[in-house]
């Protein structure tokens, strides 16, 4: 399967909150367009304007958006639900 905008490569859902790789880099999802997933203080309202995609926050890099998941990234730990 192709990965997408919400989807990883393998098919998963991205969520706010997991914790990802891709390639050398390991991070954390911060909100994905389109499926309105947003980790604590973040909102919609603010990003928009990106229109489709995702951003991560690289522990190596920083902040990066993204507008499709391809092979490189990959889940490492699902999102703890919130209330947990």
């Amino acid at each position: 399967m192709d990965g997408s905008a919400t989807h990883y490569f393998s098919g998963e859902e991205i969520s706010a909150g997991d914790r990802v790789r891709c390639a050398e880099l390991t991070g954390e999802i911060l909100f994905v367009l389109g499926t309105v997933s947003f980790a604590d203080g973040h909102c919609a309202a603010d990003w928009s304007y990106l229109g489709r995609g995702f951003m991560a926050k690289y522990d190596q890099a920083g902040w990066v958006f993204t507008e499709q998941a391809n092979a490189d990234l990959v889940l490492v730990a699902r999102a703890e639900p919130h209330g947990t």
